[in-house]
């Protein structure tokens, strides 16, 4: 019984570990070390993706991981990087008369990732079981991605234009709340998948060569490159294959005729 007690609490103590993380982050960023604010995020993915692979080995899985994921990732992925992006970039730097444009940008990716993730619990109400696909870019994706680009700029001690880092923050939340789908899961059977897994491991090597401190948002961004050219090409086939069968249909028809 103990036992059991035990594998039950083992997924939550990855997720709270992935909120130390969070919090770990806002500290850090609030006293100016922008780099180990995002060194902390990067490892809040990972104990991120640790619960879930925790739970499903246990055989815990519950309504209560889902929540207390979804309430953790607010805080590590969402509050976290958008406060460490506008203090590292954006903080009084593009403003509009009285209004910080950087903080409207940070607080639409915050609000996307809110919704992004409370979507995920609504389709995971309705649809139980695994999950192969994410609706919208994951918020551990994106949050990677704004970490990553901090760090790499922190690192080698380079500035990015303000309105730049506004348009990435609008562009990784449009990508959140969209409908394209993202993986989650690999398998080496899909060509597709074993292409993408060579094509990053050439990336990230290249990277690591040229610009290392640019490795872990070449990653991030990778993903989220990976993802939305995937879903483009997706849609565009099945576009193609409705006209197909449209026209065919209709060529049936005057035939008949």
């Amino acid at each position: 019984m103990r036992l059991a007690k035990a594998l039950f609490v083992l997924p939550s103590l990855f997720t709270l570990s992935s909120v130390l993380m969070g919090l770990l982050s806002l500290v850090a960023a609030a006293d100016g070390d922008f780099r180990l604010a995002a060194l902390t995020i990067f490892f809040g993915v990972l104990f991120d993706s640790l619960d879930g692979g925790a739970a499903r080995l246990t055989r815990t899985q519950s309504k209560f991981g889902i929540q207390i994921d979804s309430l953790a990732d607010v805080v590590t992925f969402g509050v976290a990087p958008t406060v460490l992006v506008y203090l590292a970039l954006l903080q009084g730097r593009l403003m509009w008369g009285s209004v910080d444009m950087g903080l409207v940008a940070a607080f639409a990716f915050l609000a996307a990732g809110t919704v992004r993730l409370a979507r995920y619990n609504v389709e995971a109400e309705r649809k139980p079981g695994p999950v192969t696909r994410f609706t919208g870019l994951p918020i551990p994706a994106g949050a990677g991605c704004l970490a990553g680009l901090v760090f790499g700029l922190a690192s080698e001690g380079h500035g990015l234009a303000p309105g730049i880092a506004v348009l990435f923050l609008l562009l990784l939340a449009l990508l959140m709340v969209t409908t394209v789908p993202f993986r989650k899961k690999i398998s080496l059977r899909d060509p597709l998948a074993a292409t993408l897994l060579g094509l990053l491991a050439c990336t990230l090597v290249i990277v690591a060569i040229v610009r290392p401190a640019y490795t872990p948002f070449a990653f991030f961004a990778f993903y989220t490159a990976a993802g939305l050219a995937e879903g483009t090409l997706r849609r565009a086939f099945r576009f193609g294959r409705r006209v197909r069968t449209n026209r065919k249909a209709r060529q049936h028809d005057r035939d008949s005729h």
